[in-house]
């Protein structure tokens, strides 16, 4: 049973989907389809029922995946193991993060380590929270950087890095423009653009308008993300609660109003999967991004 048939098997398996996978695992959709036949070959056994349009595990397939991921991670650790006796920080490290930290935060720290060890591959992926945590379930990321508090699990650990301010971003033209802050009771009567429920954001803003809400302030809508609802607060239609980092200095089309209450800030979490031995280049860069945050 080769490995990297393995690590394709798992691929298919999380995903049910033979594009999906080959793209998390970089290889053309034959050559998945070519790995899972060799391997149900190897076995004797269909891992996969092929009947219906969507493709389902077989419980031979089921009982495989239970043992899956402890023989993919077993064969890191040993090749963890090994590197770790060479002295030498090399291999792939594959990093996740919210569309925000990715554009705002991420690049210097990525620089940084990258001058450090320049023989490690580097891959930078934006996507939601759930999705970055079940990138690192499954083992397509190393480490993810999100907002949110830190939580213990046995598959996760997490730390809080860093801390966003909160502000308000308004059309240039809004009535407060050129206040040194503002508060709930200030802006209960604007309209608000806000990203969908679930949503990290979305949490922020309900928590801050807990007193008001659902009625005040008015929600012009739900939007998919940050950028659009700093395009469209730009274009007019209404303001935003968000994180600082979302509006660069010097833009014209919006203003920022800070928020009064310091308190509601929002915790930047770095997030890692547990390993009995860390990979070289994963141990490196949690070290790395907790000097360059500090």
């Amino acid at each position: 049973m080769q490995l990297r048939y393995l690590k394709t098997f798992a691929a298919v398996a999380d995903t049910l989907n033979i594009t999906r996978a080959a793209e998390q695992v970089h290889l053309s959709q034959s050559s998945v389809s070519e790995q899972i036949q060799l391997l149900e070959a190897d076995l004797g056994t269909p891992l996969f029922d092929r009947s219906q349009r969507r493709l389902k595990l077989t419980p031979a397939g089921e009982r495989l995946l239970d043992y899956a991921g402890e023989l993919l991670d077993l064969a890191e650790e040993a090749r963890s193991a090994v590197a770790t006796l060479s002295g030498t920080v090399s291999g792939r490290l594959r990093v996740g993060g919210l569309e925000t930290l990715c554009a705002a935060r991420l690049p210097e720290l990525l620089a940084e380590y990258r001058r450090e060890y320049p023989k490690v591959e580097l891959s930078l992926k934006s996507a939601n929270s759930g999705q970055l945590r079940s990138g690192m379930k499954s083992g397509e990321l190393d480490v993810s950087f999100f907002f949110g508090e830190a939580v213990a699990t046995a598959e996760m650990a997490s730390e809080q890095v860093a801390q966003e301010g909160l502000v308000v971003i308004a059309p240039a033209d809004h009535r407060l423009a050129g206040c040194e802050s503002v508060d709930t009771g200030d802006l209960i009567d604007d309209a608000f653009l806000v990203t969908e429920r679930g949503c990290v954001y979305r949490r922020m803003f309900d928590a801050a308008f807990a007193a008001t809400l659902p009625d005040r302030p008015r929600l012009v809508g739900e939007f998919a993300s940050l950028a659009a609802i700093r395009s469209l607060v730009g274009a007019g239609l209404g303001c935003a609660l968000v994180p600082r980092l979302v509006v660069p200095e010097g833009e014209r089309d919006v203003v920022v109003l800070p928020w009064k209450d310091k308190s509601r800030a929002a915790p930047v979490l770095m997030a890692w999967r547990r390993r009995r031995i860390q990979p070289p280049p994963l141990s490196a860069f949690l070290a790395v991004a907790r000097r360059h945050f500090a």
